[in-house]
């Protein structure tokens, strides 16, 4: 009987462990078999990483027989410092400036003046003043500018310099038209009213003797040329003096006088006044050719002939 409550028991207990395993079992989530995921297009999904090949380069020369006995001449690097460069620059520069300013190559011979015709070159050497100078150290348009200031009788200056050591002046001097005599002084005018020294004789110009200075002309400041003189007379009155030419016996003075105006002896015995010959220098010179025929014609010997007025001219018999 104990045997047999023995197997009973026991019959229990396994039959007890049969029922909670059981339980266990249907308690516990069944998983279906999953199939292995492949990478694709369609997924995300990347392998594992490939290992990077370490590939390593190796530079070889090819044996050369030739070249068997070179490889123990290797050329030593060399290394500046910028201090040294520097100054080894500095000095290379300094024997160079010494050179230049102390050697005679580069010193100024005597220049090459083109284009004077009045003025001599040695006055114009003389003003530039290049004895002992390096062309290198000359300043063109300065001495352009001094050698205008000291002669105004030059209306341009061109200097130019080229080594070793040439200098080349070409200068443009004013043409004089005619001679101004006033107060027992003498000066050339050229065709723009400037008045300059006369440095030699010229003939065939109109000669001016003034009783007195002229009216100072207008100045156009928008064509003033700052190295230029102020004109001393107006550029319209040397035209118009121009103009006497034809109508003045050669060798005969023209007078000027600052309230009569302009006007000349004639050597036939008359004075001829045209006042200021700006105005209607034409018409009066008509009128006094007419005025000349007609006293001529009519055995007339005038002592004045006056064209101030060319609509009211008249003669003078009598001083």
């Amino acid at each position: 009987m104990n045997h047999k409550l023995t197997m009973t028991r026991a019959e229990s207990v396994r039959k007890r462990r049969a029922v909670e395993a059981a339980q266990e079992a249907q308690e516990k989530r069944v998983l279906k078999p999953v199939s292995p995921i492949r990478p694709s297009k369609k997924t995300n999904f990347v392998g594992a990483k490939k290992r990077k090949k370490n590939i390593r380069q190796y530079e070889a020369a090819a044996f050369n027989p030739a070249y068997e006995g070179l490889r123990s001449f290797a050329m030593p690097a060399i290394r500046l410092e910028w201090r040294a460069a520097s100054a080894a620059l500095t000095i290379i520069l300094s024997i160079v400036l010494y050179l230049l300013w102390t050697s005679p190559y580069f010193m100024v011979s005597v220049p090459q003046i083109r284009g004077n015709q009045y003025l001599s070159s040695e006055k114009i050497n003389r003003a530039l003043d290049l004895s002992e100078k390096k062309v290198f150290s000359l300043v063109p348009q300065y001495m352009e500018r001094h050698l205008r200031l000291t002669y105004p009788e030059l209306a341009d200056v061109e200097i130019t310099t080229s080594l070793p050591n040439l200098v080349n002046v070409n200068v443009k001097e004013r043409q004089p038209v005619l001679i101004w005599q006033q107060d027992g002084m003498m000066a050339w005018i050229d065709a723009n009213g400037v008045a300059i020294r006369s440095n030699a004789q010229v003939d065939g110009l109109i000669t001016v003797t003034a009783l007195g200075p002229p009216l100072a002309p207008v100045v156009d400041e928008s064509t003033y040329d700052e190295l230029a003189p102020p004109p001393f007379i107006a550029p319209t009155t040397v035209a118009a003096l121009q103009s006497l030419i034809a109508h003045v016996p050669p060798g005969t003075p023209i007078i000027y006088d600052p309230q009569s105006g302009l006007g000349w002896t004639d050597p036939r015995g008359w004075t001829v006044q045209l006042g200021d010959i700006t105005e209607e220098i034409g018409l009066k010179l008509r009128i006094y050719e007419s005025i000349v025929t007609w006293v001529t014609q009519k055995n007339i010997q005038p002592v004045l002939i006056n064209l101030e007025y060319p609509h009211a001219p008249y003669y003078r018999t009598e001083p």
